[in-house]
């Protein structure tokens, strides 16, 4: 097989199966579980994304990637059971985003969608940065649904950065199928503590981060005809299921809202530790025994 066939593999059920091989071969040689030492294994398994990517959630592709799965895990949980023994280990299972119907599916169903352009978006702003500023060099990236403002044009041309964020902001708020808008000073100087607001500037980052945020309306995406993505602040991208299982959970469901940053909290109290130093979840007092 060729390398072009190496980088196809990743995108079919094939690609989970080699990482349980990898991870049944990682018990077996390090020989995890075999001392009073406790062990940490962490596998991803990635074709689902690979695979829900090319052909959409509700592809019977996707499906078939995800039964294949769950005999990967059977085999893997197999593997736990005879080398380390069924009360000994415990297993938490996640994601880490969901994804979107394809909008093209959703249209079929009589559902809102549709797709969102974004040369045609940043054309436009710099057209009315033309005509408000007789700048159009102001806007130097729209990228990940930011807007990178030029600060060295800004400086030449005597403009305050706020302004032209509240600016941008008012044409973006207005412009077909955005939902909502976000500057950076708002996101600096305000306290989102729910909402869309809230995981927005959670993932704002100071230094790297745009100088205006929006967000989509639901069901429309920056992404080819076929297919399905995710990335938005919308619950079917943020929405994940969450399991723990095995020595030290107890049994039953929970409507408790979670999220993943609970996880390392929860791992630590069961095992006694402190928690990591960059943690700021809460452990989920409600799986544990």
């Amino acid at each position: 097989m060729d390398n072009g066939g190496y980088s196809l593999l990743k995108a079919t059920p094939y690609g989970n199966s080699l990482v349980a091989d990898f991870a049944i071969a990682a018990l077996k040689n390090e020989q995890m579980g075999m001392d009073a030492i406790p062990d940490f294994l962490a596998i991803s398994f990635s074709s689902t994304d690979y695979v829900g990517h090319q052909y959409g959630v509700n592809a019977v592709e996707l499906e078939d990637t995800y039964l294949r799965l769950d005999l990967e895990l059977e085999r893997l949980l197999n593997a736990l059971d005879h080398q380390v023994g069924n009360d000994n280990y415990t297993v938490f299972l996640t994601a880490d985003h969901g994804a979107v119907n394809n909008p093209a599916y959703l249209q079929s169903q009589g559902i809102a969608a549709g797709y969102f352009e974004n040369d045609t978006l940043e054309q436009y702003l710099k057209e009315q940065l033309k005509i408000k500023y007789n700048n159009e060099k102001i806007i130097k990236k729209i990228s990940n649904s930011q807007v990178f403002l030029d600060y060295e044009q800004l400086e030449m041309a005597q403009l305050k950065s706020e302004d032209v964020q509240r600016f941008l902001s008012s044409l973006l708020t207005n412009y077909k199928s955005i939902d909502k808008v976000y500057t950076r000073e708002a996101l600096t100087n305000s306290n989102f503590t729910n909402g869309v607001g809230a995981l927005i500037q959670n993932g704002f980052h100071h230094k790297r981060s745009g100088d205006v945020v929006y967000v989509l309306e639901p069901g429309v995406i920056s992404y080819s005809r076929t297919g399905s993505t995710h990335g938005s602040s919308q619950s079917y991208d943020t929405h994940v299921p969450l399991l723990f299982y095995g020595a030290g959970i107890n049994n039953g469901t929970s409507a408790q809202r979670t999220h993943i940053i609970d996880i390392a909290p929860t791992i630590s109290s069961l095992l006694g530790i402190s928690f990591p130093n960059g943690a700021t979840g809460n452990p989920i007092l409600p799986v544990l025994k």
